[in-house]
């Protein structure tokens, strides 16, 4: 399509509005279904019976379209190599457009420290898992992920076409993999925008200039490694890898931060699966594993390996989700030194100390602050408290005799009828206690901890202040609704509801807000929850690597810290330069976070 007319053909997607009672419920049905379906049946254990072949893929040589397809041609080597990582994407248009835009530019110079870097497209493209948001379905992969990709690559015909490969993060795994799966592993040369998909799995290995090898695991739903997927790193290790060669690992949730964040409470989040890759399939070869990759959390922080016994190429864990979803925070635990572990009470391996964490703690912290607002950020989810309270406030007063109903002389007497009203409520309508220990169990739950003590207190003070509000607004607007219609009880129970109604909704609101709040800034407990009721577009990042024809490799953290709100049609006279159909017309552009880390070659390696 002409770009003059591409912008008015996009239809530019939202953030998502995870607090809307529609999506409130689309995804409780979906994280139910996929645990059920994730539990009974793997798609990955299918997927190594349809593809019984341990292929890798060598990117060691450059490849050649024939047709419409990308074939290797072994008789044109390369001695380096781009690769591009993006992880969490396909939420709201703006942020995943603007990580599109910059990183399907053919080139893109980059500055930090008063230093510019000349950058180039990845010659291979990885996405390290959520390619989508909320949910999986070939028409959101379509809205929310092709289509910015397709618009950014634009009109772009490289030499030679770049590839993508991508592992599935959890909300890929809510349809059980099959939309994942129809649009990067069913073919080897399906066309995913301007890229070309190659992969058969849900995890793959790429065999790269310099000795180094890039290695995509796929954790499914409980961060666990299958046998069949285990097998097959064990036969690309032992067949293809050579003593001495290098890996850069891509998983789909940050074990390391998990690990440290919840270790003393369980096992959970145990790195077990990992460092037996590590350990007992590469580390026998003498194949270490230098740089960690993952997504899921939003947002950017690097772990580097104190007391490296290669100083000039430490091993490095980097958490880089900042492809396009609602941002995370980076002040919730302290994670400024962490180990492995092989679980609770076991041998700890190596330290890593927090080099970098972007946006930055203060910035972090300052940001929590919006949660105060949660009832103008998600209007919608007012109607949710707003029955809640009418449901609750209906049970206690179908026990209240309004046509003799007093009003209180004062204090002492509001709280003797207060009390008096209630007693005989709980006695007289027993599915008034049946309802309020109900409604108590779904706030314990709700509770964000792996502490079973912090979980039954916040969640009881949470119902409290709820059951508060409710008592003071249902009596407040019964007294007035007395005080208007007197000895009409019917305009005396409808006007009080609707009082109820419309009060629950903007005070049941707030004190969700100011609970997000005090749990996340203070506890650092329910980071999905209170940031992503933020909706926030801006503090995105991606991660530019290079191989160089010496072997060192090069890490270019990138990021765009302010998205753009607004787009234009490239210009005509902009063609030669500019390939992408969109460009944005506001916004921070590209920056580095930090210095590019280098991990250098040892001088004697082959």
């Amino acid at each position: 399509m002409d770009a003059q007319n591409k912008l008015s053909s996009v239809r530019r997607q939202p953030m998502v509005n995870w607090f809307h009672i529609g999506q409130l419920a689309k995804t409780a049905v979906r994280i139910s279904i996929s645990t059920f379906i994730g539990e009974q049946s793997d798609k990955r254990i299918l997927q190594a019976l349809s593809s019984t072949r341990k292929e890798f893929f060598d990117y060691t040589h450059y490849h050649k379209e024939t047709g419409n397809k990308s074939i290797s041609d072994f008789n044109h080597p390369r001695n380096e190599i781009w690769l591009d990582y993006i992880s969490d994407t396909g939420d709201g248009f703006n942020p995943t457009y603007a990580v599109a835009y910059y990183s399907s530019n053919p080139g893109l110079d980059l500055s930090f420290g008063g230093k510019s870097y000349s950058t180039k497209r990845g010659e291979v493209l990885i996405f390290g898992g959520d390619e989508v948001y909320p949910t999986p379905s070939r028409e959101n992969y379509r809205k929310r992920l092709v289509v910015p990709f397709e618009t950014a690559f634009g009109d772009d015909k490289p030499e030679f076409r770049p590839h993508v490969f991508a592992i599935p993060g959890n909300h890929d795994w809510y349809d059980g993999l099959s939309a994942f799966t129809r649009l990067f592993c069913s073919d080897l040369n399906r066309r995913f925008a301007g890229w070309f998909t190659r992969q058969r799995r849900s995890y793959f290995a790429l065999k790269l200039p310099g000795n180094w090898w890039l290695l995509g695991s796929d954790g499914q739903l409980q961060s666990d490694i299958d046998t069949p997927q285990i097998e097959y790193f064990r036969s690309v290790a032992e067949r293809h890898m050579k003593e001495g060669d290098r890996v850069i690992l891509c998983i789909s949730q940050p074990n390391w931060i998990y690990a440290a964040k919840y270790k003393k409470f369980n096992e959970i989040y145990d790195e077990s699966d990992l460092l037996y890759l590590q350990n007992e399939i590469l580390s026998k070869k003498n194949i270490g594993v230098k740089v960690y990759l993952s997504g899921d959390l939003h947002h950017y922080r690097r772990h580097e390996e104190k007391h490296a016994k290669d100083p000039e190429a430490k091993v490095q864990k980097i958490t880089a989700g900042g492809g396009g979803a609602f941002l995370h925070p980076t002040h919730d635990a302290d994670v400024d030194e962490i180990s492995e572990d092989f679980g609770i009470g076991k041998e700890t391996k190596r330290h890593f100390n927090l080099k970098k964490s972007y946006p930055d703690v203060k910035k972090s912290r300052m940001l929590s602050f919006r949660d105060l607002l949660f009832l103008f950020l998600n209007p919608g989810f007012g109607i949710v408290t707003a029955l809640f309270y009418l449901l609750t406030a209906w049970f206690v007063s179908s026990a209240i005799d309004l046509k003799n109903f007093e009003n209180p002389t004062g204090f002492f007497d509001s709280l003797y009828l207060a009390i008096k009203f209630t007693f005989f409520a709980f006695l007289d309508n027993p599915l008034t206690a049946i309802w309020i220990a109900l409604v108590l169990t779904a706030f314990i739950i709700f509770t964000d901890t792996h502490s079973k003590f912090y979980q039954y207190l916040a969640g009881f003070i949470h119902c409290c202040a709820h059951f508060s509000a409710i008592f003071y607004i249902g009596w407040g607007s019964v007294i007035f609704a007395v005080y208007l219609f007197k000895d009409h009880e019917t305009l005396i129970f409808l006007f009080a509801m609707m009082m109820v109604f419309i009060s629950g909704w903007i005070v049941g609101s707030t004190i969700m807000g100011v609970y997000l709040f005090v749990s996340q800034f203070f506890f650092g407990r329910h980071n999905d929850e209170a940031f992503s009721a933020l909706k926030i577009q801006d503090y995105k990042n991606f991660l530019r690597l290079h191989i160089s024809s010496d072997g060192d490799l090069t890490i270019f953290p990138v990021k765009i810290e302010k998205c753009p709100r607004n787009w234009r049609n490239r210009r005509e006279n902009e063609k030669e330069k500019i390939k992408s159909f969109i460009v944005p017309a506001d916004g921070s552009g590209a920056e580095l976070i930090e210095e590019p880390v280098v991990l250098k070659r040892k001088k004697n390696s082959v």
